[in-house]
Formats: structure tokens, sequence, C-alpha cells
């Protein structure tokens, strides 16, 4: 008899867990991309026999943080309880290994405002335009924020015909009726390259090894538009790789190849990411070059910047909290109200961080930021 209490307390014990395994996925908002799956493919997932999964599933039916469909499958009952009615934000993002870092840094911005505004989030990434994850995200999730693929007209309409709030980050879709969320405005540019002409630069290179999509077009043309006004001299030197080969590396080969055969005659260089200024930095250093010295390099602008050796000259990194913070309010509170104020959400002015890319030396007469940041630590 008391081996069958025991027994009978084990069962208990293991449906229980396995009930609040499937309650915590439903607050993580596990289930808003492909729904709860059915109770034999959950068994497999947590290993446990479908017997306990019943128990288990049934247990938050009577609960209400589940109920059936018609057609017999579970779906998530949203409001059932604290924590499960909790809003969740989709940061959709390509798959591809080139922009992962770009969506780390969003999913981070993202994790830092959830407990200000009581909302989840997760990334989900798509391999394609047409991937259906894509309009699956929108629908299941309360806002998505969307790092948008290079896509036709129509998918764009396709997401203004789901109803749900989507806030596009990177890039300016507000002509398209989509609030827009952009860091680095493309004409800051200008700051950079005036720098380095600042500094004596009469020929100045862009370098991307990096899809052209339709952010890098428009730096490359913002980089075209100042050497025309300013009579420089400079040549784009682009070799745009797939996602499966990394920008870093393949500025490394680029810039390498070109100092073996001669072809690199500028004095200073733009690159359009910093993967592609820490490749190019590395190729200068293995072929006796000296950045900061005998070719200046600057970047569009990354945290990271700070740390490297030797540091980079960037744009500013602005803060995004409270762009972000305008549009999660807007997302999660007044998405049928309308958007007050301009489509495009941006800064309204950047600086240029000098560093020992472009001016040797300069933090020996400078606290570096990252070591006040270390020292607020302490």
């Amino acid at each position: 008899m008391l081996y069958i209490r025991s027994r009978m307390r084990k069962l208990r014990g293991k449906y229980l867990a396995v009930a609040e395994r499937i309650s915590n996925r439903i607050r993580s908002g596990d289930y808003h991309v492909q729904g709860v799956p059915a109770e034999r493919e959950l068994a497999t997932q947590v290993g446990v026999s479908y017997t306990t999964v019943r128990k288990a599933t049934q247990h938050l039916l009577d609960a209400g943080l589940l109920y059936r469909l018609p057609n017999g499958r579970l779906a998530v009952n949203n409001a059932a309880e604290p924590g499960a009615g909790q809003k969740q934000v989709a940061l959709l993002a390509p798959a591809s290994t080139g922009e992962s870092n770009e969506a780390g840094l969003w999913n981070i911005a993202l994790a830092n405002l959830r407990s200000r505004f009581d909302f989840g989030s997760r990334i989900v990434h798509y391999v394609h335009w047409d991937d259906p994850t894509i309009l699956s995200t929108v629908q299941q999730f309360d806002a998505t924020f969307l790092l948008p693929p290079h896509a036709p007209d129509e998918f764009a309409q396709a997401l203004k015909n789901t109803g749900k709030p989507v806030v596009v980050l990177n890039r300016d879709w507000s002509d398209l009726g989509f609030r827009s969320l952009r860091m680095f405005p493309p004409h800051f540019i200008h700051k950079l390259l005036d720098h380095l002409a600042s500094l004596g630069h009469r020929r100045i290179d862009c370098v991307n090894t990096q899809r052209s999509g339709p952010v890098m077009r428009e730096w490359i043309a913002q980089w075209q538009l100042w050497r025309t006004a300013n009579a420089v001299e400079g040549e784009l030197v682009e070799e745009p790789h797939d996602a499966s080969v990394d920008p870093l590396i393949a500025a490394y080969n680029v810039l390498s190849r070109r100092i073996e055969n001669g072809g690199l005659k500028c004095t200073g260089i733009l690159c359009l990411t910093e993967a592609v200024a820490i490749g190019a930095t590395r190729a200068l250093l293995d072929h006796g070059l000296r950045p900061g010295h005998d070719v200046g390099l600057v970047t569009i602008g990354s945290h990271r910047c700070e740390y490297l050796s030797p540091t980079l000259t960037t744009l500013e990194e602005p803060d995004p909290a409270p762009y972000l913070a305008a549009c999660i309010e807007w997302a999660l509170s007044h998405p049928r109200e309308g958007w007050h104020g301009p489509m495009l959400v941006q800064p309204a002015d950047l600086k240029v961080v000098v560093r020992e890319s472009t001016v040797p030396g300069i933090e020996k007469t400078e606290v570096p930021l990252r070591q006040l940041r270390a020292q607020s630590l302490l």
C-alpha cells in the first residue's frame, strides 16, 4: 500500500512538472510562432509518455491556461492569468550569419525595456522574403520589430494586410506606411569623410564585402556624393559575398589582394561595417601598413570599436532606448490610434568618435570610455 501511494505521488509530480514546463514556454512566447504542438509531439519533446502529457495538458485546460480548438488542437488562452496574458513582441531577423550581430544588438535593446513595459520578447529568424514564418509571426505576436528582407512591393502590402503593428528597423519604409526606426541616417557618413579630409586625406576608398541591399546602396551613394562635392578621389572596392562567407574574412582577402597587386592607392578608407573594418585593419597590418599612420580607417559605428587594437574611428552609436521605447509604447498600447509625429524615427545628430585608426596616440591623452565604464562597475 505504501509503495502504491509513493508511486502515485511520483506520477502526480511528473505530470505537474510537465505542466510547469509547458506553462513556462507559454509565458516565454514559445508557442506564438507555430502554435502548441500536438500532445504526442509534446511527449516526444519533453521525454515523457503520452499519458503523462495528457494529464499535464488537462491540468492546464482545467486552469484555463489552454483551451481546445474545434479541431481538437490546443491553443494558448492569453488572458488566463498574469504572465500568460503578457504582451509578446517578436524581433524578426534574417537567418544569415552576416546580420546576426545586428539582430543581437536589437534583441539586447528590447530586453532592456521588458520590465518597463511588461512584455516578453524573442528573436524569430526567417530565410527569405517569402518565408511563411514572417507573416505567421506578425499575425501571432502582439507587435513585431522587423529587420526587413529585400522584397517586392507585394510583401509590404501583405504585412499591412495583417492589421498588426510592425516597426521596421534600420531601413526607411515610411513611404510605404510603416513606422521606421533608423539609428544611423546615411547622410551622417559625410562627418566621417570630413574628418578624414581634415587630416589631409585626398583619396578615400569605400570598401564593402556584404550584400549590397538598400542600406548599403544609400551609404555608398552618400560617399559618392561627398567625393563629388569635395573633389576628392576614391574607388569603390565592392565584392559582395553571400551569407555563407564571413564579411570580415572577405574584407581581409580583398584588401590583401589589392595591396599585393599594387592596387591600394588611397590614404583613407571608409568601411561600411565593423566587420569589414576589422578585416581591412588586419590586412593592412599584415602587409606592413599602419592604420592611422599610413592609412586612415573609419566605419559607421559599433560599441565594440573602442575595444579593438587599434581602436576604430566611428560615428557614435546612439542609445536606442528612447527611440525604441516610443515605438513599443505605440505598438503595445495605441496601434489603432495612429502614430503621432514623423513615420521615420532617427537621431537628429551624430558625432564622430575619433580613435587610433585615424589619429594615433589619441587615447593616451584622453581617458578611454571603456575605462570609465570599468570604473563605474567597481
